[in-house]
């Protein structure tokens, strides 16, 4: 899945449009159509404030390689935090008191 895609995807799951983002981030929203059908990816700093409108990180959106992220416990707390910017504070409190209580067990 390529750039344009994930970002597909995500403004599906936030319910948002492309001609939302593309005013948010100040592009045309037929570059994305166009970046879907190339493959492309955008200028660094497009692609930043894409990330940061979709509440992702920029590592998410490129797909990068696990050699460049590290090691799989990177990946996952990147999966982690992309899913937990996404919970309301009383679901991120929730979240808390129960990796407190598994921290307990360690």
């Amino acid at each position: 899945m390529n750039f344009w895609e994930k970002v597909d995807n995500e403004l599906k799951y936030l319910g948002k449009t492309r001609k939302e983002l593309a005013s948010a981030v100040g592009i045309d929203a037929a570059n994305i159509s166009f970046g879907i059908k190339r493959n492309s990816i955008p200028y660094a700093d497009t692609a930043l404030k894409v990330a940061k409108f979709l509440g992702v990180s920029l590592e998410y959106l490129l797909d990068m390689p696990e050699s460049i992220v590290q090691d799989s416990v990177s990946v996952q707390l990147i999966e982690i935090d992309n899913k937990l910017r996404r919970f309301s504070l009383s679901d991120l409190n929730a979240v808390l008191t129960l990796v407190n209580a598994i921290n307990e067990k360690y």
